[in-house]
């Protein structure tokens, strides 16, 4: 017996305690993409201009934007306690899936490079692609925590991991969950080129992200504005379809989808249509997005794996009942 097959027998993990880890986890990692998006568009990005430590110690001074800044660092810890918990509950658990464990190392590891990328982003002074980079890296690890949640959920219901269904639903999903992530990628232009370059709190000066020159923030906006709208109605029409197709267990995430998608962009056009584009719709608009890439990757984990579907055998005319003999 193994030293890990000890500990087990010592230390038994039921799903269940598993489950309320990956819960907790996604809840975790949902929360920070929120509090870091709040340290940008408070100006606090450099608060503390220093990393890992603030102002040469691990204390944060008397400074509203160094409190703001060290806050969501010292998020991180809880965060990476609920990705180890993962990891340590999944090499426990009985019975032991190895899928389980390497989801948990996955958030270990996301965990890490976001921290590492962090330090990254303050010593380059906010360059915008590196920030771009680090809320990616966290819609990334967001995958991660809501696949390790889709499994263990399904595991405690003993329902098949990955449903089979017809090679068009599924190929139609995906390419919408695809569309979806370039729609995300397109924002972080939009708010990579705006206004608020994360250091305007403690008067530093970060660079914005100028592809277009003077006219790149008018510009991104106008194509985020025209993919997400091709992208409602392509929420819209593939809810449609797969109510068509009697994809019941589509039904829910992809409702899911199309609620976040309305909510999302009503936020967005509030914002920038309405309001001149303050701080907090942003942040509405972040926490949104959040949401609404929850909502994508549950719909493609709900679509599971693509099978040809046989086709009917025609229905055979009934024989003839056989006359009865004398």
């Amino acid at each position: 017996m193994s030293r890990l097959d000890r500990l087990r027998a010592r230390w038994p993990v039921s799903p269940r305690l598993h489950a309320y880890a990956a819960w907790s986890a996604l809840v975790l990692f949902t929360l920070i993409v929120s509090s870091g998006a709040a340290v940008r568009l408070t100006g606090s990005g450099l608060g503390c201009p220093e990393w890992p430590r603030c102002n040469g110690t691990s204390v944060t001074p008397t400074n509203g934007h160094a409190y703001i800044e060290f806050s969501n660092r010292l998020l991180t810890t809880p965060v990476s306690i609920a990705a180890v918990l993962c990891l340590a509950l999944a090499l426990l658990r009985r019975p032991y899936r190895r899928d389980f464990t390497v989801l948990g190392a996955l958030l270990v590891v996301g965990v890490a490079v976001q921290a590492v990328l962090g330090g990254i982003t303050v010593m380059t002074g906010l360059n915008p692609v590196t920030v771009m980079g680090h809320f990616l890296l966290s819609m990334a690890t967001l995958v991660v925590a809501v696949s390790l949640v889709w499994r263990v959920v399904r595991e405690r219901r003993a329902l098949p991991e990955v449903p089979e269904r017809d090679l068009l639903l599924v190929g139609l999903v995906r390419a919408f969950v695809a569309v979806g992530s370039v729609v995300v990628v397109i924002g972080t232009a939009v708010t990579a080129s705006g206004p608020y370059a994360g250091g305007e709190g403690t008067g530093d000066a970060a660079k914005r992200l100028a592809i277009f020159g003077d006219d790149t923030f008018k510009t991104v906006i106008m194509v985020h504005a025209r993919v997400a709208l091709a992208f409602g109605i392509a929420a819209v029409a593939l809810w449609a379809f797969a109510r068509w197709r009697g994809a019941r267990d589509l039904n829910a995430p992809l409702t899911a989808v199309c609620l976040a998608v309305a909510l999302t962009g009503a936020i967005g056009t509030l914002q920038y249509h309405i309001l001149n584009y303050p701080a907090w719709t942003v942040w509405l608009h972040v926490a949104a997005v959040s949401v609404l890439w929850l909502t994508l990757v549950w719909s493609l984990l709900a679509a599971g794996r693509g099978a040809r579907v046989a086709a009917r055998a025609p229905e055979q005319a009934p024989e003839p009942p056989v006359a009865a003999t004398v």
